[in-house]
């Protein structure tokens, strides 16, 4: 399915068309008989990615699934997505795909003669007409160029027809045959067509959630032991960064991600923070941006080395013990320009403060474009109202 232009397809047991001719299924349906449901694996931790925010990727992918939590999702040639696992055998993303998806314009589902079906199950998802196939590319045929080494094997493909009015945009999920297919299932049944304004909502939400756990220590706010909104203090100085609080979620593991693609520079236990973790992401947005997580717990931090946005730096660590150097559970998440490691959380002058960035405003500005994500899925917990 979806390799090239459509031109026919050889079914197993069926006569093959004419060369040339395009062979066509009827739509299908959508009734409650052919939905499939899978339960989600108990043990998977997932995320929802909107596809069309992510850099490079096409706008005309306003879809939105979940993926498990250590996956990444990246435009890839020919106005395809990759959705990826950094932790997957392959010397390349692309090799490390786990789902492939494309799309293409036609008035109803077609297939192609590179491939032959060995089966094929109508179907409906999320209220949509949809087909699964199980394809394999026929002998002979040359690799698909620009896509996963696995795409030329057998596997599992599922077209989803966008609108009802001709042409019609669909969208061809595929299935890495090593993924398991209760996690595909799972995917496909978070699948969600996303609106411009849901887009922009979800965006909205997004900021003003994390901002709504910013109540203590917001960036540049001068601190003394005597003033400090925490009590008692040590630190004294301007405030470097925003401190996430999360004080009502001790009984909960919070996975603290990489913003942006970056190098883990450091990972250590350091006095002040318990577990940090610091990581240049480079260029992100026309400015080098070195990012600082802090109050991590040091048993769970990443190793140095390249980071993918959405990657896990670690967990949150517990509060008032050592993970955290004994302060309460949050993440003190900064961002400065500049070359060197500047790992101060707090600067004696406020001119000290020229290097360093409000994450609010930037984080913001980065989200419209797609280009970061949260440091922590804040939408993952009840919103705190202090």
């Amino acid at each position: 399915s979806n390799e090239e232009e459509p031109e026919h397809v050889e079914e197993v047991g069926s006569t093959t068309p004419e060369p040339g001719t395009i062979s066509t299924i009827p739509l299908p349906e959508p009734t409650e008989t052919n939905t499939t449901t899978t339960d989600r694996p108990a043990a998977l931790s997932t995320k929802t990615e909107i596809l069309n925010e992510f850099e490079g990727v096409a706008s005309l992918y306003n879809i939105s699934i979940d993926i498990p939590t250590e996956w990444s999702v990246e435009a890839a040639p020919n106005q395809s997505v990759n959705v990826y696992d950094p932790a997957a055998p392959g010397d390349s993303t692309l090799e490390q795909s786990q789902i492939f998806i494309r799309s293409f314009n036609a008035d109803r589902f077609l297939t192609l003669s590179t491939v032959t079906i060995h089966e094929r199950t109508e179907r409906t998802i999320a209220e949509r007409p949809a087909v699964t196939y199980d394809i394999e590319k026929k002998a002979g045929v040359a690799s698909f160029a620009g896509q996963p080494s696995w795409r030329s094997e057998r596997h599992e493909v599922t077209d989803i027809r966008q609108q009802d009015e001709s042409p019609s945009t669909f969208f061809v999920i595929a299935r890495n045959p090593d993924v398991d297919e209760a996690v595909f299932e799972s995917i496909l049944e978070s699948y969600t067509t996303v609106s411009e304004e849901d887009t922009t909502a979800n965006l909205t939400t997004q900021t003003r959630l994390l901002e709504s756990r910013v109540y203590h220590k917001p960036f540049g706010i001068r601190i003394t032991p005597a003033t400090s909104p925490i009590q008692p203090e040590r630190f004294s100085g301007y405030h470097t960064a925003i401190d996430l609080e999360f004080d009502d979620q001790n009984d909960s593991d919070i996975p603290v991600v990489a913003i942006a693609d970056g190098t883990v520079v450091q990972s250590k236990t350091v006095d002040g923070y318990g577990g940090l973790v610091v990581v240049q992401h480079g260029d992100v947005g026309g400015r080098a941006l070195v990012g600082i997580y802090g109050h991590l717990d040091p048993s769970s931090l990443r190793a140095t080395g390249t980071v993918t946005k959405g990657e896990q730096l670690g967990l949150l660590g517990e509060g008032f013990s050592a993970e955290t150097d004994g302060e309460r559970k949050h993440l003190h998440f900064g961002l400065y320009t500049g070359a060197g490691i500047d790992i101060r959380g707090y600067v004696a002058t406020e001119d000290e403060l020229t290097n360093w960035i409000d994450p609010l405003p930037e984080l913001e500005r980065l989200l419209v474009d797609g280009l970061v994500i949260l440091p922590i899925a804040v939408a993952d917990y009840p919103r705190y109202e202090p």
